[in-house]
């Protein structure tokens, strides 16, 4: 049960987009974005006021009325040490000194999970960890003053603190929905190039839920510092990010933006425009269909539509985005929905169809201002593109064939008393062209059928001077930034043609007193012409179009490499992506 299975053109899903990333690619990628972070160190201090109330105390004023860094005291000292006594004259009770990023003096495999998919369809798991963290804590034990200076790098294990987040922008009692306008759009950020980067994934930092605290070795439970570490640490680190992350777009510093990505090079401009967003996370199910634990490959799914389209409600998927043999290979998968890349390609396509939407033209007529019994007839035959703007027809029949143009035209008369029963004439055009959507594969089948009659005094001959069918199978692929590609499999089309040559039997060629030889002459000529300047080129003119300037382009180029494309068992346009590696900025500079 893979992406191979996508179909969202079901009822109960609708969305134009998905993008599909799993837990652990998630994780990978934050993980290397904290290891590279360059984050702001923030120090809070406490002390106590006559009435053993807590109140924050400027750092730099601490030290100077100290006259040293509190933080160099080591850990165990007593009374005994001057600063201590000091401290404890000043009213101190705790301090807290912090650094946003991955561990320092810790294997990344005793660093969790930085967000884990285990809270339903749109709640996740967020574990809080820091580059560096240390706890200063002054309190009596039994009649002494004791001095806890203690530092995360000194633990068997990194410190975590772990919350619930809401992820639905969706829900009216959200938070989200509390936040202003400009605010919401920049949490959105519909930006195809950037909006799936990891550092705009929205934690509603206003209402997320502190579900457990760290085990801090060193610290009592009833050690003020322990006891204030929730009330008043994360609050305090929570308002510091804030305030870093204020801009004009953010004024509350409500939403975390965590890093940018930089691309290797420049992108073109993605073919699908985003209009709504919302999150939604999918667990891995098993053969039946059954959810599983195997949390690493849940997927957090981006809910996309475009043409401000109505958002449906997130509705959990029956397939799996990444299959475990291919949790190595990639981060995530997107998906376009059949209709909407049966849209673009029909946009695409249809000016191609002028070309071999031919009119005909075809009349006899006698000569009759020469004297004589016998009177040569007069031929006229030629075909010209339909001006008229074309477009293909969308076929929603359950299978492959999306797409389907018919087109035909009738010309032709019949001459005047010129000899016996006169002369009629005959030139009828049609071509059909089929768009099949398999695998990866843009199959094309284009049929063109031109069938002339012609009759002179009981003598006639008729057939398909064009019997054309062309069948050109194009392989999509993707470059790593986005861009489709696409060839001719084995590089020629299959033509199976079955047409015929007409020629003038002798009684045709004396009842027209020879002029039948130039006609059909003219005739093969003209078709020869038709077939090279509209059917043969018309493989080649939707190649170009497919690669010209309206290639398709994937969004999320700044964000993803991108691998594989083709479609799924329901024609949603699918390829899989690879989380580009995060470079980190300051929340002030990003």
């Amino acid at each position: 049960m893979s992406s191979s299975k996508s179909n969202l053109s079901l009822p109960k899903y609708g969305y134009d987009m998905v993008v599909s990333v799993t837990q652990a690619s998630i994780n990978a990628t934050t993980k290397e974005f904290l290891d590279k972070f360059s984050g702001h160190q923030f120090v809070m201090c406490y002390t106590y006021d006559d009435d053993d109330n807590i109140h924050p105390m400027n750092y730099e004023t601490l030290k100077t009325a100290l006259g040293a860094d509190p933080f160099d005291i080591p850990n165990g000292e007593t009374q005994e040490n001057n600063l201590v006594q000091k401290l404890d004259d000043l009213g101190f009770a705790f301090a807290f000194r912090a650094t946003m990023g991955l561990p320092l003096e810790f294997d990344l495999d005793e660093i969790p999970n930085i967000i884990t998919l285990d809270k339903g369809s749109s709640m996740v798991t967020y574990k809080l960890v820091c580059k560096e963290f240390e706890i200063l804590n002054l309190s009596y034990r039994r009649r002494k003053l004791s001095w806890s200076n203690i530092r995360q790098s000194e633990q068997e294990k990194p410190w975590i603190f772990t919350f619930n987040v809401n992820l639905d922008l969706r829900s009216s009692d959200s938070a989200f929905n509390k936040l202003p306008i400009e605010v919401q759009r920049k949490v959105k950020n519909l930006n195809p190039d950037t909006m799936f980067s990891v550092q705009q994934l929205y934690l509603d930092l206003n209402t997320a839920g502190l579900e457990s605290s760290p085990e801090v070795s060193g610290l009592e439970p009833t050690d003020t510092a322990f006891i204030y570490l929730n009330k008043i640490f994360i609050n305090q680190y929570f308002e510091n990010l804030k305030q870093q992350n204020q801009s004009g777009d953010n004024p509350n510093g409500d939403f975390l933006l965590g890093y940018s990505v930089q691309p290797q090079e420049p992108t073109k401009k993605s073919s699908i425009t985003p209009t709504d967003l919302n999150f939604m996370v999918s667990p891995y199910v098993d053969e039946h269909g059954v959810p599983t634990k195997n949390y690493d490959l849940f997927t957090l799914n981006y809910l996309v539509m475009t043409k401000n389209n109505h958002m449906p409600a997130p509705v959990a998927f029956e397939w799996n985005w990444v299959d475990t043999s291919q949790k190595r290979d990639f981060s995530g998968t997107m998906a376009i929905r059949r209709g909407v890349f049966v849209s673009y390609l029909n946009a695409l396509l249809a000016p191609s169809l002028n070309a071999i939407s031919l009119i005909p033209e075809s009349s006899v007529k006698c000569r009759t201002e020469l004297e004589g019994a016998i009177k040569p007839f007069i031929y006229t035959f030629d075909a010209t593109p339909d001006t008229t703007p074309k477009s293909y027809n969308v076929i929603n029949d359950g299978t492959s064939h999306v797409l389907s143009f018919n087109f035909s035209r009738t010309s032709g008369n019949k001459s005047g008393f010129c000899w016996g029963n006169g002369s009629e004439v005959k030139f009828n055009y049609s071509v059909t062209s089929d768009i099949y959507l398999e695998s990866n594969k843009v199959k094309v089948i284009t049929k063109a059928i031109a069938y002339i009659y012609f009759e002179a005094d009981f003598g006639k001959v008729d057939g398909n001077l064009i019997d054309y069918t062309i069948e050109t199978n194009y392989l999509i692929g993707v470059d790593a930034y986005g861009n489709f590609t696409v060839t001719i499999e084995n590089g020629e089309s299959t033509i199976t043609d079955n047409s015929v040559d007409i020629k003038a039997d002798a009684w045709l060629d004396f009842i027209t007193a020879g002029t039948i030889d130039k006609f059909f002459d003219h005739l093969n000529n003209k078709i020869d012409s038709i077939k090279t300047a509209y059917v043969n080129g018309f493989d080649k003119k939707i190649l170009s179009m497919l690669n010209g300037a309206g290639v398709w382009v994937f969004p999320g180029g700044k964000t993803f490499v991108f691998k594989d494309a083709n479609f799924s068992k329901h024609q949603d346009l699918v390829t899989h992506v690879t989380y580009t590696s995060p470079t980190s900025t300051s929340f002030k500079n990003r």
